[in-house]
């Protein structure tokens, strides 16, 4: 994508986002929902925070999609009948700048909930490259009542230094843990040693990327509580979210 058109996509902000359930296993009640940026512009939002992280937009991008993922997520709050959370994700290179914050906390100004209901989704691939900058911000946001998620978890090299440095309140595994999961004993000891981890530290532990009943099975007999994937909830545009949280309010 040509540097106007990039500058086009982020000024007149053409995207918007899709948001995925995360369920509790046990009550099999949704506990919140992850924000997913989309575009008709990029198939993979991916390549587009790839092609925008090589730019002097990157952080600028990043802060429209987290406004505009809140200010959605304020709608939804109004229809639902229980507090549930947001994750929004962010990169370890614009989590560091020095105005993140600052900006964060005017977005977060006029919202009806709590920075207790946003989670801060930090993709583990670059964490530790950015480690003390990124200690000192989490820790800031941590006293301001957000919560810390690490994402990918197993994706990359430095996920268990990422988990014992930033002491995350949240641990999402990547989900390659998860496919064929009921299959596969190593998967499953692998997932296990990080459950008892996250119980032995009272953090929360997520496994993404469950798509068929099987592995879903084997996760909960495992110990995970939390999940997130196709099998349960597919990523959705907000009227639809808008739509089914109206209902739930409405028969409960």
């Amino acid at each position: 994508m040509s540097k106007a058109k990039m500058n086009d996509l982020i000024d007149n902000e053409k995207f918007e986002h899709y948001f995925q359930a995360l369920y509790d296993l046990e009550s099999l009640s949704i506990i919140g929902y992850e924000a997913l940026l989309r575009t008709k512009l990029y198939k993979n939002p991916e390549i587009l925070f790839e092609q925008a992280s090589q730019t002097d937009r990157f952080f600028d991008l990043e802060l429209r999609s987290i406004r505009k993922a809140l200010q959605a997520f304020n709608e939804l709050v109004c229809r639902s009948t229980d507090e549930k959370k947001l994750l929004i994700n962010v990169f370890p290179s614009n989590l560091i700048q020095e105005k993140f914050i600052t900006y964060l906390d005017q977005y977060m100004a006029d919202k009806k909930f709590r920075p207790d209901q946003v989670i801060i989704e930090i993709n583990e691939s670059d964490v530790m490259n950015n480690v003390i900058p990124l200690l000192h911000n989490v820790s800031v946001l941590k006293e301001k009542g957000f919560l810390i998620a690490i994402d990918d978890v197993g994706k990359g090299v430095s996920s268990l230094q990422a988990i014992v440095e930033l002491q995350p309140d949240f641990v999402k595994m990547d989900r390659y843990f998860a496919h064929q999961l009921a299959s596969s004993n190593r998967k499953q000891e692998m997932v296990r040693s990080i459950v008892t981890y996250c119980l032995n530290t009272e953090t929360e532990f997520v496994l993404e990327g469950i798509e068929i009943l099987e592995d879903l099975e084997m996760a909960k007999s495992i110990g995970v509580s939390i999940v997130q994937g196709f099998l349960l909830a597919e990523p959705k545009p907000l009227d639809t979210i808008k739509c089914f949280e109206k209902k739930m309010a409405n028969d409960f």
